[in-house]
């Protein structure tokens, strides 16, 4: 795809996207080091309001830019001098994780996960961490360790979560791209809250190793967070892959998803519903995802309403966070329990409580229902859905506290039309599909067959230029 010319100030420059900025440093009309502190210059300025990013390397990130700046050519990947964040769950060398929980402050892993190594490989420039939810299990962005972040497009509003620190930072111009995961849900759901774009990829079409722990049964995935489709292809592009010792591992793609986004759409069968396994979907979010509708059907895709049965996973997906927050709260010491968060404490009691029996009888319910869901698309290339079935939440506006049970299944009100594919493995993005009057953003998922990132890819991007409302900025200044 082709590089749009822009011009290196702060602002233009932080907002442009990751496919333009490697043009840029690729056709020396910038460097890695003035892309770099352009994006350090936008975080300096933006991230005291948002506190989106809780851990930052300036000297590291600067010093990996003039190294990009002095390789020749024919050594320079594909993201040469671009800018990236990680989630504070994805662990790296030069940077703290915490995984958002108060007792693992300071912990240095000594390593880079191999989707960070990749990212970095690729010439990648790490820039900082950004803040999440204790161990990911909330769909809000706040905690004891780092507070609260806040959305760009409104700061009495959250951007959701798991992932709202790599969302918040994304739409803010910390960067272009940002690595997250998404196990029900928490890529996509920040996207949607914060106007990006959230791609979960298919399970196992990106590695989580060297992993410290099991990951839910496979739901969790690492994905990208981006300001377009072809960033979050590009990014993919780096991402995907085998790697010995994962235990989920999809084959080496065949293509290049980016190339992918290039190619004619053709005429998709989308399917599209805005019925929900369970609860509601709000008025004004319903208004955007009817508009978007019309988009997608004046793109030319074959539309019809029609949807698979969803119902049946949210208890499996349930026993299986319960049981690995369990898990996870054994490697706390034990002077350190009391500085969990009650929803932690809560969760990782009911896991206790279950036993090896409850957790297979689980991961075979959901593995029978995930059969039955993905034959959808035998007929059908893509499910258009509401992403959130909310608005992006008022500032501890979500339902905290003890109840891990009663907890989630409000939070699963909210991620409705998320959590089921986490279990199916198929992949789907979230793009920015407009906003409501009040100004707070609302996206659209789309849903595709399993490991046909391609053909998903290449649908959003088609409904990305009939719609590209992914161009504006929140009034940030």
């Amino acid at each position: 795809m082709d590089d749009a010319p822009i011009h290196t100030t702060e602002g233009s420059t932080a907002f442009a996207s990751a496919v333009e900025l490697r043009g840029l440093v690729r056709d020396g009309r910038s460097s890695a080091v003035e892309v770099t502190e352009a994006v350090l210059t936008r975080l300096e300025k933006v991230n005291p309001l948002l506190n989106a990013v809780i851990s930052v390397r300036a000297e590291g990130a600067l010093a990996d830019a003039r190294t990009a700046d002095a390789l020749p050519p024919e050594r320079r990947g594909p993201l040469h001098g671009v800018p990236f964040t990680v989630k504070d769950v994805n662990e790296s060398t030069d940077l703290p994780v915490a995984y958002g929980s108060l007792p693992f402050t300071g912990y240095r892993p000594g390593f880079d996960s191999e989707a960070v190594a990749r990212l970095r490989r690729a010439g990648g420039i790490l820039v900082g961490g950004t803040n999440m939810p204790e161990f990911g299990l909330r769909i809000t962005t706040d905690n004891r360790a780092f507070g609260a972040t806040r959305n760009p497009w409104n700061p009495e509003h959250g951007p959701a979560g798991s992932s709202g620190g790599a969302a918040a930072a994304v739409a803010a111009g910390i960067g272009p791209l940002a690595l997250a995961a998404d196990g029900a849900g928490s890529v996509r759901a920040p996207a949607s809250a914060c106007g990006v774009v959230g791609l979960k990829p298919s399970r196992g079409r990106v590695p989580w190793a060297p992993s410290t722990q099991e990951q839910w049964a496979g739901y969790v995935v690492n994905g990208p967070v981006a300001r377009t489709v072809a960033d979050a292809a590009l990014m993919l592009d780096v991402l995907a892959g085998p790697v010995p010792g994962e235990p989920y591992g999809l084959p080496a793609p065949s293509g290049s998803f980016l190339a992918a986004c290039g190619q004619p759409a053709g005429r998709p069968r989308v399917a599209y519903t805005a019925v929900p396994p369970h609860g509601a979907v709000v008025p004004e979010v319903l208004a955007v995802f009817e508009r978007a509708v019309e988009a997608f059907a004046a793109t030319g895709a074959e539309v019809v309403e029609a949807a698979p049965d969803l119902g049946g996973l949210l208890d499996p997906l349930l026993t299986v966070m319960a049981a690995n927050t369990a898990a996870l709260v054994r490697g706390v010491p034990p002077q350190r329990l009391a500085e969990l968060e009650s929803t932690t404490l809560d969760a990782a009691r009911y896991g206790e409580r279950l036993g090896a029996a409850d957790y297979c009888g689980a991961v075979a319910a959901a593995q029978g229902r995930a059969v039955e869901v993905v034959r959808f698309w035998e007929h059908h290339d893509i499910l258009l859905t509401p992403t959130l079935t909310v608005l992006p939440p008022p500032l501890g506006a979500a339902p905290q506290g003890p109840g891990f049970v009663e907890r989630w299944r409000e939070y699963a009100d909210w991620l409705a039309f998320t959590y089921p594919f986490n279990i199916t493995g198929q992949p789907a993005v979230s793009l920015p599909a407009g906003r409501t009057p009040d100004g707070l953003p609302v996206g659209v998922q789309m849903v595709g067959a399993p490991g046909g990132e391609a053909r998903l890819l290449a649908v959003a991007a088609a409904f990305e230029r009939a719609l590209p409302w992914a161009g504006e900025r929140p009034p940030l200044g």
